[in-house]
């Protein structure tokens, strides 16, 4: 510990944190810090299921497949800036023969006249194949990060002021933690960007 807290050996003083090192000072450890970094956890595992439920469907797992043919657009406005998104809407006709259902509305950018294979779920639906699957897959891998981030401060049971976030990263430098942090970030990012280059090649 004490290259962290001030320590010197052979080779001189060593960083010191909050003293003549990089960072403030950090607080003591508290059931606030390890339910901060659980809030990542829980973050991170409301994504993977938004995603296991889109996979399922745009792969054909789940719900009803079928085709719809686009016959208008328009776009909705968000709150926020670029937060605007077009979707379309036209007739969706199952493949198993049944009723069709007019007025599907598609979260795409389509047009007129399109055609497009889908997936009845049950909120909508959600056009399929594999380009659709990778980009809920690119969303699976965002859950690694997102849960890579609340390591440390699960770990240290530390709530960080502002500015502290990269020195309780620091704290747990060279421990287990630390590595399956830096395994979570790198097969996050690796997944998400190879998910996402699939959707943009697809």
């Amino acid at each position: 510990m004490g290259r962290f807290f001030g320590g010197t050996g052979a080779a001189g003083p060593e960083l010191e944190l909050g003293g003549g090192g990089t960072f403030a000072p950090l607080p003591a450890p508290s059931w606030k810090g390890r339910v901060f970094g659980g809030l990542f956890f829980v973050l991170a595992a409301v994504c993977v299921g938004i995603a296991a439920y889109n996979i399922a469907h745009t792969a054909g797992l789940a719900g009803r497949p079928g085709t719809v043919t686009v016959e208008r657009c328009w776009t909705e406005h968000g709150s926020g800036r670029n937060s605007d998104k077009t979707v379309c809407s036209g007739t969706f006709r199952p493949d198993d023969g049944t009723r069709a259902v007019p007025d599907a509305v598609v979260p795409r950018a389509l047009r007129d006249g399109q055609k497009i294979a889908v997936q009845q779920t049950g909120r909508g639906y959600l056009p399929n194949g594999v380009g659709e699957s990778a980009r809920w897959i690119a969303l699976f891998f965002f859950a690694w990060i997102v849960a890579a981030l609340g390591i440390p401060f699960a770990a240290t049971g530390i709530f960080p002021g502002k500015g502290q976030a990269a020195a309780v990263g620091t704290r747990i430098r060279g421990t287990r933690a630390a590595r399956v942090l830096k395994y979570m970030l790198a097969g996050g990012a690796g997944g998400a960007a190879v998910s996402l280059y699939v959707t943009w090649v697809l």
